[in-house]
């Protein structure tokens, strides 16, 4: 099996600390990559996508298993976003790396504003018991509204859009956050497969780098996760804030190849 023990072991440890704070991590997963070891910015991008498919995959299966996803609004989302998220890809083949980067890294230093909304419109929204049929067609356009938003970000920055969705479907159908979380990563795996098919059909996918990135986060995140639990809530939240921002900051600065 091809293999790349220092990909490997970076994406260990990055695993470790998105797993501890929650975070997909689609663009930690390319900064660490275009920054550590050099990876062309296309190519992490499209590594990025397809490693993201795969932690979507598992997790939204554990959130099926556990009924926090409304499988109907998952596909209503995901589907729209797939699309989206394809049509992303190609704008970004099209965009040079220097310019994607920022791009994608100032996008991705903001991020702690989804995170903040997201806990306001939690609050603010009570889950909605019964719906009639005209809320819930308006449920409706608004998860192809949030699927095609935020899978053409998906796809063209490659960063994870995993609370944009949330808020989304809070907004749009007055979830429970969990339900919000675990349809959220339904719809995220959809629009990261067809991100990552979109880089593929332009040469941006490596076999041996895409087996090395998802074999580390995925063990990373299953002992980071453990420790969620075991530290102060204000620590995390500050992680959780810290964490896109420095990532983002870091990806500005990267060299573009």
């Amino acid at each position: 099996m091809p293999f790349d023990l220092p990909i490997f072991l970076a994406m260990l440890v990055l695993g470790g600390v998105l797993g501890f704070v929650g975070l997909g991590g689609a663009g930690f997963i390319a900064a660490v990559m275009i920054i550590g070891f050099r990876i062309p910015v296309h190519l992490a991008f499209g590594t990025a996508l397809g490693a993201m498919f795969v932690a979507s995959l598992a997790g939204s299966w554990s959130h099926l298993r556990e009924g926090n996803c409304d499988l109907v609004v998952g596909l209503q989302t995901g589907l729209a976003g797939a699309l989206a998220a394809y049509l992303g890809s190609s704008l970004a083949l099209a965009t040079g790396a220097s310019e994607l980067k920022a791009l994608a890294g100032a996008v991705l230093a903001g991020a702690a504003i989804a995170f903040w909304l997201r806990e306001r419109v939690t609050r603010a929204i009570r889950p909605a018991r019964r719906q009639s049929e005209r809320v819930k067609f308006a449920g409706s356009l608004g998860s192809i509204a949030v699927g095609l938003a935020c899978g053409l970000a998906s796809g063209f920055l490659s960063i994870g859009v995993s609370p944009w969705i949330q808020v989304g479907l809070l907004i749009a159908h007055r979830f429970e956050l969990r339900r919000a979380v675990g349809t959220g990563m339904l719809a995220m795996g959809f629009m990261s497969l067809a991100g990552a098919i979109g880089f593929a059909g332009g040469g941006q996918q490596d076999l041996t780098l895409l087996v090395s990135v998802i074999l580390g986060i995925s063990a990373g995140a299953y002992l980071g996760a453990k420790l969620t639990r075991r530290v102060p809530t204000g620590v995390l939240r500050a992680a959780i804030v810290i964490t896109p921002m420095t990532a983002g900051t870091l990806l500005i600065l990267a060299p573009a190849g």
